[in-house]
């Protein structure tokens, strides 16, 4: 039986990491528990413009990121256009993102232990939790941030239930345009495959709803990916990993938090239903959490912070889900955009939509009231020609083989 603890986090993960720094420079005592960290999740590694908004201190990472300012959107048929940000976003490995949360919060006092935990109990102070080497830990509040698959989140929120999307990923090396990174629709099925543009590597990934997933056709797709981008035919190991969205539309922001718990990022399943992202939302839901908590009242005030920090950008997640990931809503929206100002300064606005966590009123407001900036900026869109840049070669094998062998018919 170790001693006992304020606080006992359980996965050490830019949610669970960022926690413990924020309690331990409040002053209690801190308990940081994770068998992996710091290490690789299979994703893809983006901050966006909202993340480095929301935690200033993400910049502390400059050095070991990669600056997009333009992403290469690609059609369910191919047809594609170069879409410049309003505000970059940063691409960074994930084991420099994790080695980064932990220093912090070791920094900050928090003590680190590299083993998982196994199981939870409530205690009359408490809780008591076992980690997987079987020893006991006493802690007066718990916080779950152990994943998409959470060990503890069935015992502490049996209710939410989390929809568990794959993801496959691969970590390439090629050379890359400078600046740009590529978000490619799928042909049969909601999803998209990213490249994601790394020091020293790439992620290329693919993301499909849940399922939908079968391992092979994913892999087979990033692997001719990677033949069609620049020829690359040898064997690269391949990850897999799921992301956890929840249907906030029912509600259930409640089941995140009480008086001696809280769970956060994936744990709680806030990832954007749309990409996938959940680098913002795990860092933002630690936040939320260190504000409302309250020694006589603990997390009760949480699920409520929660629920006005979230549920407008999850319907907009949502909404953007089941009505652009369709093939045949994607074809159009690109290849007007092609052809229309108009309709490029609407595509221009959603995107910046996505990468800054705004609402979609805002970018429709944009893209009918512009300015002259934004309606120069729509106009060099339109004059791109179709396939312009490094991923010429896959719009058209997108439309051919890569997208059909992605992933298999429903």
């Amino acid at each position: 039986m170790s001693h006992a603890w304020d606080f006992v986090v359980a996965g050490a993960g830019p949610a669970g990491s960022r926690a413990a720094e924020l309690f331990a420079q409040q002053g209690h005592s801190v308990l940081l528990l994770d068998s992996k960290a710091p290490w690789e999740k299979p994703c893809g590694g983006g901050l966006t413009a909202a993340a480095l908004r929301h935690t200033p201190e993400l910049r502390e990472l400059a050095t070991q990121t990669v600056t997009i300012r333009e992403l290469l959107v690609v059609a369910p048929s191919g047809a594609s256009i170069v879409v410049p940000l309003r505000n970059p976003y940063e691409i960074v490995s994930r084991m420099a993102l994790s080695r980064w949360g932990l220093e912090r919060a070791q920094a900050a006092g928090a003590r680190f232990l590299p083993i998982g935990a196994q199981s939870v109990q409530r205690h009359p102070d408490g809780w008591r939790l076992t980690d997987s080497g079987g020893t006991e830990h006493l802690a007066r509040w718990l916080i779950a941030a152990d994943g998409a698959a959470s060990r503890l989140r069935g015992e502490l929120a049996p209710r939410l239930r989390p929809e568990l999307a794959p993801t496959r990923v691969a970590y390439p090396q090629f050379p890359s345009v400078n600046g740009r990174a590529v978000f490619a629709f799928l042909r049969t099925a909601d999803g998209y495959l990213w490249d994601f543009p790394r020091p020293g590597h790439h992620s290329v990934g693919i993301g499909v709803a849940p399922g939908t997933f079968t391992r092979t056709p994913l892999d087979e797709a990033i692997a001719q990916y990677r033949l069609a981008e620049v020829g690359e035919h040898e064997p690269v190991e391949q990850r897999g990993a799921v992301i956890a969205t929840t249907q906030w539309a029912s509600g259930q922001f409640r089941d995140l938090g009480a008086r001696h718990y809280a769970l956060l990022g994936d744990a709680a399943g806030l990832a954007d239903p749309a990409t996938g992202e959940g680098i913002d939302y795990a860092l933002r839901s630690a936040s939320l959490a260190a504000r409302a908590f309250r020694p006589d009242r603990g997390f009760e005030r949480y699920p409520v912070a929660a629920r006005r920090a979230f549920a407008a950008e999850m319907r907009r997640a949502k909404l953007i889900r089941h009505s652009l990931y369709r093939p045949g809503r994607a074809d159009a929206l690109v290849r007007r955009a092609r052809r229309s100002p108009r309709w490029a300064l609407l595509l221009i606005s959603l995107v910046d939509a996505i990468n800054e966590h705004g609402s979609l009123r805002g970018a429709l407001l944009r893209s009918l009231v512009s300015r002259v900036a934004d309606r120069q900026k729509a106009e060099a869109v339109c004059e791109c020609p179709d396939g312009r840049g490094a991923s010429a070669p896959f719009v058209r094998a997108n439309g051919a083989t890569a997208a059909r062998a992605a992933v298999r018919s429903r």
